[in-house]
């Protein structure tokens, strides 16, 4: 009973979390963490009065791998480390001040906390899905939530831009330039997040068009009649992906417009290779599908195309940040600067020589390692890619329903590319976008009467 009612909810929050600026904003994100946090209580104690029914769980190793970072975290702003750990900084403030303050590895202990706070908000996103997304109508419900909410923040963007109105009332006086960005400041996060709701569209659109109605008395029908039923049921949702893609376009993100054609690739060839059964419907759905994303590229690609005619990538200044974190990491390799402490700790490392500030690395890949260490970071980092290893094991290993895992794989693809030249997965729209659809996609890997608890060898 508890688990209808949490569903729900866990399905608005992904829904409306983009609202206030991609919940970018302490304010925003405290609240987004208050709900998941008493959403996990609910369904706490929904397993205590049904003592029936254990919770699902992933591979112990990925688990295992996510706490010891998490651990790692926490020793990051403890001060009871030994002194020889503890970040210099610490001991000059000391003696400037000329009394003793609290030190730690972290420069910066409150952003860790903080940081610590939002990880675990998008672990506990994921464990609430993969729980709940073991019933495969449930799953199909949490990808129409998804499909539908990308399909009106793309529509809102899309307004926006079209006619030239700016919503005071969403970025006060502040001048953007010319760019799709719905509700979001940076068009480049817009993009990562249209285009993972993008991909579950695809997926739920494929999964509903790709299977031919089941009636009592069918009688069989010729040619011209089968394309005049498929157009009757397809014209909605392939107008649906006109406009998701034309927003996801419009962003003119070269980032996350590279990000997005590789995911789609992805999906679209895994759905090519699996879908056996329903060949002919399966190949007409996946070619409707990318034959509607060409003219979305084909009439809005103009500024995008001029964008990535002009990149020269000697000329970036994201090269001379990478360089400058990248010395960091090997000045301090196994014991970082402190998650979350980038904007703090890399002042001591900016040689890049302009009045920006870089508060991100604009490489999540590197911005992990720099403030977690490459002991923590890769392990965090072991923890997502056995994610996206239980959705690829999932394709293969269901019978059906093998959609699902299909889209983790290429929801990981997107954002593995884009976060090696943004930082969008930091985002908390984004990121509990991406943990509620891989919390699905790895629960719906495995058949339903199967145990979670290793990768399994789930047949149905």
């Amino acid at each position: 009973m508890l688990n209808r009612s949490i569903f729900p909810v866990l399905m608005l929050l992904v829904a409306i979390a983009p609202l206030p600026l991609g919940s970018n904003r302490e304010w925003a994100w405290s609240i987004c963490a208050a709900i998941v946090g008493v959403l996990g209580l609910l369904w706490g104690l929904s397993l205590s009065f049904n003592r029936s029914s254990s919770p699902s769980q992933p591979n112990p190793w990925i688990v295992l791998a996510f706490v010891f970072a998490c651990i790692w975290v926490v020793v990051q702003q403890a001060a009871w480390v030994p002194a020889s750990w503890k970040h210099p900084l610490w001991g000059m403030t000391s003696t400037v001040l000329a009394r003793d303050v609290a030190d730690a590895i972290s420069v910066n202990p409150h952003a860790t906390v903080s940081a610590m706070m939002r990880l675990l908000t998008y672990a506990l996103s994921f464990m609430l899905a993969f729980h709940l997304g073991r019933e495969r109508e449930r799953a199909l419900a949490a990808f129409g939530w998804i499909a539908m909410a990308g399909l009106v923040y793309g529509i809102f963007g899309l307004a926006v831009y079209w006619s030239g109105y700016h919503p005071g009332w969403l970025f006060g006086d502040r001048v953007l330039p010319e760019d799709v960005r719905s509700t979001f400041v940076n068009r480049n996060h817009f993009a990562t997040w249209q285009g993972l709701s993008l991909l579950v569209a695809m997926a739920y659109y494929y999964q509903r068009l790709s299977r031919p109605p089941v009636k009592p008395y069918q009688v069989p029908m010729d040619r011209a009649a089968a394309a005049e039923e498929f157009i009757r049921r397809a014209w909605m949702p392939l107008a649906a992906l006109l406009l998701m893609s034309s927003a996801l376009i419009l962003t003119h993100s070269r980032g996350g417009f590279v990000a997005a054609v590789a995911g789609t690739l992805v999906l679209v060839y895994l759905l090519d290779r699996r879908g056996r059964r329903h060949r002919a419907a399966s190949r007409v759905t996946v070619i409707a599908a990318v034959g509607v994303a060409s003219l979305a590229f084909f009439l809005t690609s103009e500024v995008l195309l001029e964008r990535i005619n002009h990149t020269d990538i000697t000329t970036e200044e994201r090269l001379a940040v990478y360089a400058d974190v990248t010395r960091g990491i090997s000045d301090n390799p196994l014991l970082g600067f402190g998650y979350g402490t980038f904007s703090d700790s890399f002042r001591m490392y900016n040689q890049v020589g302009t009045a920006v500030h870089y508060d991100r690395a604009h490489n999540t890949w590197l911005e992990n390692a720099f403030e977690l260490g490459l002991p923590a970071a890769v392990l965090l980092y072991a923890a997502l890619a056995g994610l996206a290893l239980i959705c690829l094991g999932g394709v293969s290993r269901r019978h059906r329903d093998w959609v699902f895992p299909a889209t983790g794989v290429a929801a990981s693809v997107l954002v593995a590319m884009h976060s090696m030249v943004d930082f969008s997965l930091q985002i908390p729209a984004v990121a509990i976008l991406y943990a509620c659809i891989m919390g699905v996609c790895c629960a719906q890997a495995y058949s339903s009467s199967a145990g979670v608890s290793g990768f399994g060898h789930a047949t149905r």
